[in-house]
């Protein structure tokens, strides 16, 4: 709206609006009646919260607040937490691990010095007991034996000659017809000839050994674990050849301390698992026990025997397991973690009607490495005992049971 007032009344700041309305523009507006606005408020507001901290204004008054009922405090205890008492069996074990071996393996070195024309087996084939593994030359041992009778023989008759002249020469010495010193020159020849018959039939012997070995043949059935030598190769006398090992029953050498070799006898079960058959247990015992301890330690070797006629085992597996040293069925006991101590003495606490409750226990002794201890008095088959250690718990707390 354009202003009535003529120019000749006006003030600069209206004159100013006249103009720019005439040139078409838009007024600014003034904001500062805003500003003063607010600022008249805003102490207002706080004029009256002084005025009612200095007392000079009365409060408000106050909304009124409705007490809620006083609630009674109760602990929620999981099913991990409690244990109920039953009677069970209690076992001393000691703990074992190790490495599957075979209880029976056999290193076959050669026996001959000749080339091998067959080598039949090979690493992880099975073998029954008597299976020809390989064959040497025998066409050069042949050779070899025929030799040596050849030259046996022809001492044996070197010898035979020899007799006849000793003979000969001592009828002529006890006639008197030759001197003794020839009686002790034949008698020299002969057991010369003698001795070397002797080791030229021990030759023959050694060339029929030979030639009787020619063959290689497995001591037991098993199976080849390493075979060392091919066909066509010139073996001597002493070379490995292959090693058969037998799978049908594994040994675990274990350590146990000396302090508890009383306690260890051949015999005693025990329950092992082997890595790659998860829970899986097999059954074994104690087969044998070093009388020595390990030098530098206080370690006692074990040797844990374990059937595998099925075959699933192979040797070089770890295993582990337990020895069971001592067992006692039928007796009440509770979890370590649940006996408690004061100056009365030992005691549980016990959940009778969702209230925690002392009971006084007496016990024997402690198993499974002190994880459990034999209670003798004080606790019954069904009562139900705090198992876990939660020390913020006492005799009269309030609880309630929540499942999982």
């Amino acid at each position: 709206m354009e202003n009535p007032k003529p120019d000749w009344a006006m003030n600069k700041r209206e004159k100013a609006r006249a103009e720019m309305i005439a040139r078409g523009e838009t007024p600014k507006k003034r904001r500062w009646p805003w500003i003063v606005l607010a600022v008249l408020i805003v102490g207002g507001v706080g004029g009256g919260i002084y005025a009612r901290q200095a007392g000079l204004l009365p409060e408000p008054p106050a909304e009124p607040v409705v007490a809620e009922p006083a609630r009674e405090a109760l602990t929620q205890l999981a099913p991990y937490e409690i244990t109920t008492i039953a009677p069970t069996t209690l076992t001393e074990t000691l703990r074992v691990t190790g490495s599957l071996a075979p209880t029976r393996d056999v290193h076959l070195s050669a026996e001959v010095s000749a080339r091998l024309t067959d080598v039949s087996v090979r690493a992880g084939d099975a073998v029954e007991e008597g299976q020809l593994l390989a064959s040497f030359d025998v066409d050069s041992l042949q050779n070899q034996l025929d030799q040596a009778r050849s030259t046996a023989d022809a001492t044996r008759v070197q010898v035979a000659q020899a007799q006849t002249d000793f003979n000969r020469t001592q009828t002529l010495v006890e006639r008197q017809l030759a001197a003794p010193t020839a009686l002790e020159q034949a008698q020299s020849g002969l057991e010369q000839l003698q001795a070397t018959l002797a080791a030229q039939e021990t030759a023959v012997a050694n060339a029929q050994t030979a030639l009787d070995r020619a063959q290689v043949t497995a001591p037991f059935a098993g199976v080849v674990s390493e075979r060392s030598v091919s066909t066509g190769e010139f073996v001597a006398a002493g070379s490995p050849l292959f090693t058969v090992v037998d799978l049908t029953s594994l040994e675990v050498e274990a350590t146990a301390p000396v302090s508890l070799s009383p306690k260890i006898a051949a015999g005693q079960p025990v329950e092992l698992t082997v890595e790659g058959f998860g829970d899986r247990v097999f059954e074994g015992r104690v087969d044998r026990i070093n009388p020595v301890a390990i030098e530098g330690s206080r370690a006692l070797p074990v040797y844990v025997s374990l059937d595998n006629a099925e075959g699933d085992l192979r040797g070089g597996m770890f295993a582990s397991g337990r020895i069971l040293l001592e067992r006692k069925d039928d007796v009440l006991s509770v979890p370590a973690s649940a006996l408690r101590e004061d100056a009365e003495g030992a005691f549980v606490l016990v959940i009778e009607d969702n209230v925690l409750t002392r009971r006084d226990v007496e016990t024997a002794r402690e198993w499974e490495g002190g994880a459990a201890f034999e209670v003798t008095a004080g606790l019954e088959p069904g009562d139900v005992v705090l198992s876990e250690a939660l020390p913020e718990l006492r005799a009269g707390t309030k609880i309630t049971l929540v499942e999982n």
